[in-house]
Protein backbone atom coordinates (compact mmCIF):
# COMPACT_ATOMS: atom_id res chain seq x y z
CA UNK A 1 0.00 0.00 0.00
CA UNK A 2 2.53 2.42 -0.81
CA UNK A 3 -0.26 4.90 -1.73
CA UNK A 4 -1.02 5.71 1.66
CA UNK A 5 2.39 8.56 1.79
CA UNK A 6 0.88 10.69 0.03
CA UNK A 7 -2.32 10.67 1.91
CA UNK A 8 -2.54 13.48 4.69
CA UNK A 9 -5.71 13.69 7.26
CA UNK A 10 -8.38 16.03 6.24
CA UNK A 11 -8.63 17.60 9.76
CA UNK A 12 -5.12 17.75 10.56
CA UNK A 13 -3.01 17.75 7.96
CA UNK A 14 -0.83 14.82 9.73
CA UNK A 15 0.60 11.86 7.69
CA UNK A 16 -1.10 9.21 7.70
CA UNK A 17 -0.72 4.82 8.71
CA UNK A 18 -2.41 1.27 8.50
CA UNK A 19 -3.86 0.58 12.02
CA UNK A 20 -2.43 -2.39 13.77
CA UNK A 21 -4.72 -5.52 14.67
CA UNK A 22 -4.49 -4.01 18.30
CA UNK A 23 -5.82 -1.38 17.51
CA UNK A 24 -8.37 -2.27 15.00
CA UNK A 25 -9.47 -4.14 18.31
CA UNK A 26 -9.33 -1.76 20.48
CA UNK A 27 -11.36 0.44 18.39
CA UNK A 28 -13.68 -2.11 17.93
CA UNK A 29 -14.15 -2.32 22.22
CA UNK A 30 -14.66 1.21 22.65
CA UNK A 31 -17.92 1.09 20.00
CA UNK A 32 -19.11 -2.00 21.36
CA UNK A 33 -18.81 0.13 24.65
CA UNK A 34 -20.15 3.05 23.20
CA UNK A 35 -17.45 5.26 23.52
CA UNK A 36 -16.47 6.02 20.33
CA UNK A 37 -18.09 8.85 17.64
CA UNK A 38 -17.89 10.21 13.91
CA UNK A 39 -16.51 13.42 14.57
CA UNK A 40 -19.92 14.79 13.39
CA UNK A 41 -21.49 13.68 16.85
CA UNK A 42 -23.12 10.24 15.91
CA UNK A 43 -22.33 7.39 18.03
CA UNK A 44 -20.16 4.63 16.21
CA UNK A 45 -22.12 1.20 16.93
CA UNK A 46 -20.33 -0.87 13.93
CA UNK A 47 -17.23 -2.66 13.73
CA UNK A 48 -14.05 -1.95 11.40
CA UNK A 49 -11.93 -4.54 9.70
CA UNK A 50 -9.15 -2.15 8.71
CA UNK A 51 -8.45 2.09 8.10
CA UNK A 52 -5.62 4.99 8.70
CA UNK A 53 -4.86 7.13 11.84
CA UNK A 54 -2.73 9.66 11.33
CA UNK A 55 0.59 9.95 12.84
CA UNK A 56 -1.05 12.19 16.03
CA UNK A 57 -3.50 9.67 16.56
CA UNK A 58 -6.30 12.15 16.70
CA UNK A 59 -8.78 10.76 14.13
CA UNK A 60 -9.21 7.46 12.65
CA UNK A 61 -11.10 6.96 9.11
CA UNK A 62 -12.35 3.38 8.47
CA UNK A 63 -11.50 1.57 5.04
CA UNK A 64 -14.96 -0.82 4.01
CA UNK A 65 -14.70 -2.50 1.00
CA UNK A 66 -11.66 -0.95 -0.15
CA UNK A 67 -12.66 2.58 0.28
CA UNK A 68 -10.73 4.86 2.44
CA UNK A 69 -13.32 7.15 4.05
CA UNK A 70 -11.35 10.34 4.36
CA UNK A 71 -14.71 12.51 5.18
CA UNK A 72 -13.76 14.80 7.83
CA UNK A 73 -17.19 14.00 9.53
CA UNK A 74 -17.24 10.08 9.20
CA UNK A 75 -13.80 10.24 11.01
CA UNK A 76 -13.83 7.84 14.15
CA UNK A 77 -13.10 9.96 17.70
CA UNK A 78 -12.84 8.39 21.02
CA UNK A 79 -13.35 11.59 22.77
CA UNK A 80 -16.36 14.46 22.49
CA UNK A 81 -13.36 16.91 22.92
CA UNK A 82 -12.39 15.77 18.88
CA UNK A 83 -15.48 16.43 17.17
CA UNK A 84 -16.33 19.04 14.51
CA UNK A 85 -18.69 21.76 14.31
CA UNK A 86 -18.05 22.08 10.44
CA UNK A 87 -19.63 19.09 8.86
CA UNK A 88 -21.06 18.11 5.18
CA UNK A 89 -23.23 21.40 4.04
CA UNK A 90 -26.94 20.73 2.69
CA UNK A 91 -25.69 21.26 -0.85
CA UNK A 92 -23.09 18.68 -0.64
CA UNK A 93 -25.30 16.38 0.93
CA UNK A 94 -27.81 16.84 -1.72
CA UNK A 95 -25.52 15.77 -4.22
CA UNK A 96 -24.03 12.70 -2.16
CA UNK A 97 -27.62 11.89 -1.32
CA UNK A 98 -28.82 11.94 -5.24
CA UNK A 99 -25.64 9.77 -6.55
CA UNK A 100 -25.62 7.06 -3.73
CA UNK A 101 -29.64 6.72 -3.97
CA UNK A 102 -30.14 7.30 -7.62
CA UNK A 103 -27.52 8.66 -10.20
CA UNK A 104 -25.02 5.66 -9.50
CA UNK A 105 -27.77 3.30 -9.87
CA UNK A 106 -28.51 1.61 -13.74
CA UNK A 107 -31.51 1.69 -15.22
CA UNK A 108 -33.79 -1.44 -17.13
CA UNK A 109 -31.46 -0.35 -20.31
CA UNK A 110 -28.32 -0.80 -18.19
CA UNK A 111 -27.76 2.87 -18.50
CA UNK A 112 -26.62 4.82 -15.27
CA UNK A 113 -29.81 6.91 -13.98
CA UNK A 114 -27.70 10.15 -14.29
CA UNK A 115 -26.52 9.93 -17.61
CA UNK A 116 -30.52 8.88 -18.41
CA UNK A 117 -31.55 12.03 -16.87
CA UNK A 118 -28.68 14.43 -17.91
CA UNK A 119 -26.88 12.98 -21.37
CA UNK A 120 -28.39 12.20 -25.07
CA UNK A 121 -28.48 8.75 -25.07
CA UNK A 122 -29.35 8.33 -28.53
CA UNK A 123 -27.51 6.36 -30.73
CA UNK A 124 -26.44 8.79 -33.78
CA UNK A 125 -25.25 11.54 -31.39
CA UNK A 126 -22.72 8.68 -29.83
CA UNK A 127 -20.16 8.93 -31.99
CA UNK A 128 -19.90 12.98 -31.61
CA UNK A 129 -20.19 12.85 -27.68
CA UNK A 130 -17.55 9.98 -27.83
CA UNK A 131 -14.94 12.49 -29.76
CA UNK A 132 -15.53 14.95 -27.44
CA UNK A 133 -14.88 12.48 -24.31
CA UNK A 134 -11.53 11.82 -26.07
CA UNK A 135 -10.48 15.41 -26.57
CA UNK A 136 -9.49 15.64 -23.10
CA UNK A 137 -6.63 13.28 -23.78
CA UNK A 138 -5.44 15.95 -25.95
CA UNK A 139 -4.49 18.22 -22.77
CA UNK A 140 -2.87 15.33 -20.48
CA UNK A 141 0.11 13.64 -19.45
CA UNK A 142 0.05 10.11 -21.73
CA UNK A 143 1.48 8.37 -18.61
CA UNK A 144 2.35 8.42 -14.83
CA UNK A 145 2.23 7.31 -11.70
CA UNK A 146 -0.89 9.10 -10.13
CA UNK A 147 -3.73 10.26 -12.22
CA UNK A 148 -6.54 11.62 -10.02
CA UNK A 149 -10.67 11.49 -10.83
CA UNK A 150 -12.60 14.13 -8.82
CA UNK A 151 -15.46 13.69 -8.78
CA UNK A 152 -15.34 10.13 -10.34
CA UNK A 153 -19.08 9.56 -10.03
CA UNK A 154 -18.64 5.99 -11.54
CA UNK A 155 -16.81 5.91 -14.57
CA UNK A 156 -20.08 5.75 -16.50
CA UNK A 157 -18.78 6.13 -19.92
CA UNK A 158 -15.84 3.29 -20.90
CA UNK A 159 -14.55 6.64 -23.10
CA UNK A 160 -13.45 8.12 -19.38
CA UNK A 161 -10.87 5.00 -19.09
CA UNK A 162 -8.32 6.21 -21.44
CA UNK A 163 -7.06 9.32 -19.31
CA UNK A 164 -5.62 7.33 -16.50
CA UNK A 165 -4.70 3.89 -19.20
CA UNK A 166 -0.74 4.38 -18.34
CA UNK A 167 -1.41 5.46 -14.98
CA UNK A 168 -0.60 3.09 -12.23
CA UNK A 169 -2.98 4.35 -10.02
CA UNK A 170 -6.36 6.34 -11.08
CA UNK A 171 -7.20 8.15 -7.23
CA UNK A 172 -11.05 7.86 -7.81
CA UNK A 173 -11.99 11.05 -5.56
CA UNK A 174 -15.98 11.41 -4.69
CA UNK A 175 -18.40 11.83 -2.04
CA UNK A 176 -20.62 8.53 -3.60
CA UNK A 177 -20.01 5.17 -1.84
CA UNK A 178 -21.98 3.85 -4.64
CA UNK A 179 -20.01 5.46 -7.55
CA UNK A 180 -16.69 4.91 -5.59
CA UNK A 181 -17.84 0.89 -5.36
CA UNK A 182 -18.51 1.13 -8.87
CA UNK A 183 -15.25 2.74 -9.83
CA UNK A 184 -13.50 -0.40 -7.45
CA UNK A 185 -15.58 -2.83 -9.72
CA UNK A 186 -14.00 -1.44 -13.08
CA UNK A 187 -11.04 -0.94 -12.07
CA UNK A 188 -9.83 -3.28 -9.28
CA UNK A 189 -6.54 -2.70 -7.68
CA UNK A 190 -5.71 0.48 -10.10
CA UNK A 191 -8.46 2.56 -8.31
CA UNK A 192 -7.63 3.97 -5.00
CA UNK A 193 -10.82 5.26 -3.89
CA UNK A 194 -11.39 7.34 -1.54
CA UNK A 195 -14.71 9.39 0.18
CA UNK A 196 -13.91 13.07 0.55
CA UNK A 197 -14.42 16.21 -0.25
CA UNK A 198 -12.85 17.77 -3.23
CA UNK A 199 -12.70 21.26 -1.65
CA UNK A 200 -10.44 19.62 0.90
CA UNK A 201 -8.56 16.94 -0.43
CA UNK A 202 -6.47 14.62 2.07
CA UNK A 203 -3.62 14.48 -0.78
CA UNK A 204 -0.10 16.21 -0.52
CA UNK A 205 1.58 18.83 -2.23
CA UNK A 206 3.24 18.14 -5.73
CA UNK A 207 1.91 14.34 -6.17
CA UNK A 208 -0.35 13.81 -9.08
CA UNK A 209 1.17 13.87 -12.66
CA UNK A 210 -2.46 14.36 -13.86
CA UNK A 211 -6.02 15.17 -12.64
CA UNK A 212 -9.61 15.52 -14.49
CA UNK A 213 -12.60 17.06 -13.17
CA UNK A 214 -15.57 16.19 -15.96
CA UNK A 215 -18.87 18.09 -15.02
CA UNK A 216 -19.00 18.62 -11.22
CA UNK A 217 -17.42 21.52 -10.48
CA UNK A 218 -20.57 23.46 -11.01
CA UNK A 219 -22.61 20.88 -8.54
CA UNK A 220 -19.80 22.70 -5.56
CA UNK A 221 -21.38 25.42 -3.62
CA UNK A 222 -20.63 28.68 -5.68
CA UNK A 223 -18.46 29.74 -3.31
CA UNK A 224 -16.14 26.93 -2.81
CA UNK A 225 -15.63 26.25 -7.06
CA UNK A 226 -12.31 28.12 -6.95
CA UNK A 227 -10.99 26.44 -4.34
CA UNK A 228 -11.58 22.72 -5.66
CA UNK A 229 -9.93 23.62 -8.76
CA UNK A 230 -7.13 25.18 -6.77
CA UNK A 231 -6.83 22.09 -5.00
CA UNK A 232 -6.67 20.16 -7.72
CA UNK A 233 -3.50 22.40 -8.46
CA UNK A 234 -2.39 22.00 -5.69
CA UNK A 235 -1.53 18.52 -5.69
CA UNK A 236 -0.68 18.52 -9.29
CA UNK A 237 3.45 17.81 -9.76
CA UNK A 238 5.70 19.92 -11.63
CA UNK A 239 5.38 18.82 -14.86
CA UNK A 240 2.04 17.88 -14.41
CA UNK A 241 -1.68 18.14 -16.65
CA UNK A 242 -4.98 18.73 -15.50
CA UNK A 243 -8.40 18.99 -17.42
CA UNK A 244 -11.89 20.76 -15.69
CA UNK A 245 -14.87 20.51 -17.61
CA UNK A 246 -17.27 23.47 -16.58
CA UNK A 247 -20.94 24.75 -17.63
CA UNK A 248 -21.29 27.77 -18.72
CA UNK A 249 -25.31 27.35 -18.71
CA UNK A 250 -27.05 30.60 -18.98
CA UNK A 251 -23.48 32.65 -19.98
CA UNK A 252 -23.48 31.34 -23.25
CA UNK A 253 -24.40 33.64 -25.66
CA UNK A 254 -24.74 30.75 -28.15
CA UNK A 255 -27.22 28.52 -25.89
CA UNK A 256 -28.84 31.70 -25.36
CA UNK A 257 -29.99 32.81 -28.24
CA UNK A 258 -30.55 29.61 -29.92
CA UNK A 259 -32.48 28.12 -26.50
CA UNK A 260 -34.62 31.69 -25.70
CA UNK A 261 -38.01 30.20 -26.14
CA UNK A 262 -37.40 26.78 -24.36
CA UNK A 263 -35.58 28.50 -21.75
CA UNK A 264 -38.56 31.05 -21.61
CA UNK A 265 -40.87 28.42 -21.49
CA UNK A 266 -38.75 26.45 -18.53
CA UNK A 267 -38.98 29.32 -16.43
CA UNK A 268 -42.34 29.84 -16.18
CA UNK A 269 -42.97 25.95 -16.16
CA UNK A 270 -40.75 26.03 -12.77
CA UNK A 271 -42.29 29.11 -11.60
CA UNK A 272 -45.58 27.74 -11.86
CA UNK A 273 -44.97 24.88 -10.29
CA UNK A 274 -43.40 26.63 -7.03
CA UNK A 275 -46.59 28.89 -7.20
CA UNK A 276 -48.97 26.04 -7.53
CA UNK A 277 -46.87 24.20 -4.56
CA UNK A 278 -46.67 26.99 -2.36
CA UNK A 279 -50.84 27.12 -2.33
CA UNK A 280 -51.12 23.58 -1.08
CA UNK A 281 -48.30 24.15 1.09
CA UNK A 282 -45.67 22.53 -0.14
CA UNK A 283 -42.00 23.48 -1.73
CA UNK A 284 -40.85 21.35 -4.41
CA UNK A 285 -37.37 19.93 -3.06
CA UNK A 286 -34.37 20.15 -4.80
CA UNK A 287 -32.77 16.74 -6.80
CA UNK A 288 -28.85 17.99 -7.41
CA UNK A 289 -27.08 21.42 -6.43
CA UNK A 290 -26.26 23.54 -9.76
CA UNK A 291 -24.54 26.61 -10.30
CA UNK A 292 -22.73 28.32 -13.10
CA UNK A 293 -20.77 31.07 -12.88
CA UNK A 294 -19.15 32.99 -15.73
CA UNK A 295 -15.65 33.50 -17.30
CA UNK A 296 -14.96 36.83 -15.79
CA UNK A 297 -15.69 35.19 -12.25
CA UNK A 298 -13.06 32.68 -13.03
CA UNK A 299 -10.84 35.31 -14.84
CA UNK A 300 -10.86 37.41 -11.56
CA UNK A 301 -10.72 34.92 -8.82
CA UNK A 302 -8.79 31.95 -10.02
CA UNK A 303 -5.17 33.12 -9.17
CA UNK A 304 -3.28 29.87 -11.04
CA UNK A 305 -2.63 29.83 -15.01
CA UNK A 306 -5.31 28.75 -17.17
CA UNK A 307 -6.04 28.16 -20.71
CA UNK A 308 -10.06 27.88 -22.07
CA UNK A 309 -10.56 25.63 -24.80
CA UNK A 310 -13.53 24.32 -26.03
CA UNK A 311 -14.81 20.25 -24.34
CA UNK A 312 -18.44 20.82 -26.35
CA UNK A 313 -20.20 23.78 -27.80
CA UNK A 314 -24.11 22.84 -27.33
CA UNK A 315 -26.19 21.45 -24.85
CA UNK A 316 -27.86 18.31 -24.33
CA UNK A 317 -31.24 20.31 -24.68
CA UNK A 318 -29.92 22.09 -27.97
CA UNK A 319 -29.19 18.45 -29.29
CA UNK A 320 -32.41 17.05 -28.38
CA UNK A 321 -34.40 20.16 -29.65
CA UNK A 322 -32.44 20.54 -32.76
CA UNK A 323 -30.40 17.32 -34.00
CA UNK A 324 -32.77 14.16 -34.78
CA UNK A 325 -31.36 11.32 -36.78
CA UNK A 326 -34.43 11.93 -39.55
CA UNK A 327 -33.62 15.50 -39.73
CA UNK A 328 -29.47 15.20 -40.99
CA UNK A 329 -28.52 15.03 -37.44
CA UNK A 330 -25.82 13.07 -37.55
CA UNK A 331 -24.35 15.95 -40.45
CA UNK A 332 -25.04 18.81 -38.08
CA UNK A 333 -23.13 17.14 -35.15
CA UNK A 334 -20.14 16.06 -37.13
CA UNK A 335 -20.00 20.29 -38.37
CA UNK A 336 -20.29 21.26 -34.78
CA UNK A 337 -16.92 18.88 -34.02
CA UNK A 338 -15.47 20.28 -36.88
CA UNK A 339 -15.77 23.60 -36.30
CA UNK A 340 -14.74 23.34 -32.61
CA UNK A 341 -12.02 21.52 -33.24
CA UNK A 342 -10.67 24.36 -35.92
CA UNK A 343 -11.85 27.16 -33.08
CA UNK A 344 -11.42 25.93 -29.68
CA UNK A 345 -10.77 29.12 -27.63
CA UNK A 346 -13.86 30.61 -29.38
CA UNK A 347 -16.14 27.84 -28.90
CA UNK A 348 -14.66 27.01 -25.32
CA UNK A 349 -16.04 30.36 -24.70
CA UNK A 350 -18.93 31.06 -26.47
CA UNK A 351 -20.19 27.56 -26.29
CA UNK A 352 -21.69 25.25 -23.49
CA UNK A 353 -18.83 23.22 -21.73
CA UNK A 354 -15.81 25.20 -21.90
CA UNK A 355 -12.77 23.15 -20.50
CA UNK A 356 -10.46 24.95 -18.28
CA UNK A 357 -6.82 23.13 -19.02
CA UNK A 358 -3.75 23.71 -16.51
CA UNK A 359 0.00 22.61 -16.97
CA UNK A 360 1.91 23.27 -13.64
CA UNK A 361 5.69 24.58 -14.61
Amino acid sequence: MDWISILKCPVTGANLRILTDNEITEINNKANSGNLWQADGKPMQSTITNGLTGLDGMYIYPIVNEIVLLLRDLALVDSKEKLLNDVLSDDKKLVKDFYDNRGWHTTEKGDYEDADIFEDLRPFAQEYIKKCHDRVSRYLNKSGTYMIDAASGALQYPDYLQYSENYKYRICVDLSFQGLSECKRKLGDKALCLLCDMTNLPIKDNVADGFVSLNTIYHIPKDEQIKAITELYRVLNSGGKGVVVYDWYKHSPWMNISLLPFRAFKYFKVKSAKLFAGAKGKQPGKMLYFYAHNYEYFKKNLKIPFKLVCWRSVSVTFMKVYAHSWLFGKKMLDKLYKMEDEQPEKCGLKGEYPMFVFEKK
